[in-house]
């Protein structure tokens, strides 16, 4: 699909329990439509708000039913908890017992209209991201957060770092940490990863990735860009 609009979002609004978030798309010019997930397949959104004609938006993870959803697609869509983060450790040990926990990690926000994918969302504090976002083989990734979603079953609660690696050329593979320390209520929750360090390779055999890397609740929701492609 052609992209025809690139917009910023602007964030203003961050309720105590961190599940609603209220604001303004700059430039909205569309229509009234709906923000979903779709981490339980395309036929089976999960409405988390709206966005009004002038661009307001409010999104909430707050009490969203799954009732709707066949237990054939959630199970499907779920999997260990170690294993749904967007960087995952070497092995699951770290996580102790609650490695094993289900969960179902979402990327980006989607936009709907009459039912129809009419744009997507990538949650960054620094528009500079969405590049390595889309494609970390070719764009080089840089210091900064980005927010993705996770569903759990049970509450968690993370305070651990783990290691990993990663191929930075031939025969040349670095290590990775990863820090936790983030507290997943049963249910939807925002999740925040803080790039810290980044590892420069060289260009011509893979992009630059993150080497060092926090992975918590939302610290400062003031930050969060909410950058949109319509379609």
């Amino acid at each position: 699909m052609k992209a025809l609009l690139t917009l910023g979002f602007t964030c203003c609004v961050f309720w105590a329990n961190a599940q609603e978030i209220s604001g303004n798309i700059k430039n909205h010019g569309k229509s009234d439509m709906d923000m979903v997930l779709m981490l339980f397949g395309m036929d089976y959104p999960v409405s988390i708000g709206k966005v009004d004609k002038k661009g307001q938006f409010t999104a909430n993870l707050d009490n969203l039913s799954l009732d709707q959803i066949p237990e054939e697609n959630l199970s499907m869509s779920m999997g260990p908890l170690y294993w749904n983060f967007h960087f995952n450790c070497n092995n699951s040990d770290p996580f102790g017992e609650n490695a094993e926990n289900l969960a179902a990690r979402q990327d980006f926000v989607r936009l709907t209209k009459n039912g129809e994918w009419a744009g997507t969302v990538f949650l960054v504090s620094d528009e500079g991201l969405r590049p390595w976002i889309e494609d970390s083989g070719y764009n080089n990734a840089i210091k900064g957060s980005f927010y993705e979603v996770m569903y759990v079953v049970d509450d968690v609660r993370l305070n651990m770092t783990c290691n990993s690696s990663v191929y930075a050329a031939d025969n040349e593979e670095v290590e990775t940490e990863y820090r936790f320390d983030i507290e997943l209520k049963k249910g939807f929750n925002w999740v925040e990863y803080t790039i810290e360090e980044v590892y420069e390779t060289d260009p011509n055999i893979r992009a630059s990735f993150p080497s060092k890397v926090t992975i918590s609740n939302v610290k400062d929701p003031s930050k969060m860009l909410w950058v949109g492609t319509y379609y």
